[in-house]
């Protein structure tokens, strides 16, 4: 017979908050403090270039899904001999999952990718499917780099950032877009 009187008790309804808890709750609509949030965004680079320590090329599966998703935008329809070479920017490319398929579809493309971890921008260098003549990879903190240090303006045909933004506090999220 389960315990009614356990707070623990998994066939019991949550348990209600007390007036003071729901007053805290209410008053509490910051998610961490300002000093945490400044020590975490300082340390971002930090802590991702750790995550891929731990992690290695593993952690994300290859999105082959790309090559579904994004047929339209790699296929150019006036050049159905497809001699014309496509240029992807890929930022935030981690290890490479949404590029890689892709090149390995043999679709005729330059890549640029960036990830502000150098743990990750070796992990792409790394693959048995770097070349430097189809893969430019480089690191950039898209929050304060400038793309146009690594490649020309206006020379992106397609620019991904696959999860990048969840990852970028809201203020700087448009110096991300305009770079």
């Amino acid at each position: 017979m389960a315990d009614s009187t356990n707070p623990h008790n998994s066939s019991k309804c949550p348990r209600t908050l007390t007036d003071d808890e729901r007053s805290k709750l209410d008053k509490d609509t910051t998610m961490i403090s300002d000093f945490k949030r400044e020590k975490l965004e300082k340390e971002a680079i930090k802590n991702w270039d750790l995550f891929y320590k731990r992690n290695s090329a593993n952690f994300f599966k290859d999105r082959h899904w790309t090559t579904r998703e994004f047929q339209e935008l790699l296929c150019d329809q006036n050049q159905p001999d497809q001699k014309t070479v496509k240029v992807i920017l890929e930022a935030g490319c981690g290890v490479g999952n949404f590029f890689y398929p892709l090149l390995e579809e043999g679709y005729n493309l330059y890549i640029n990718a960036c990830d502000c971890s150098p743990r990750a921008v070796q992990f792409v260098k790394d693959h048995s499917l770097y070349n430097p003549s189809q893969v430019n990879a480089f690191c950039c903190n898209l929050t304060q780099d400038q793309l146009t240090d690594n490649i020309q303006e206006s020379s992106v045909d397609i620019a991904t950032l696959i999860f990048v933004l969840s990852a970028i506090r809201p203020d700087k999220m448009l110096k991300v877009l305009q770079n």
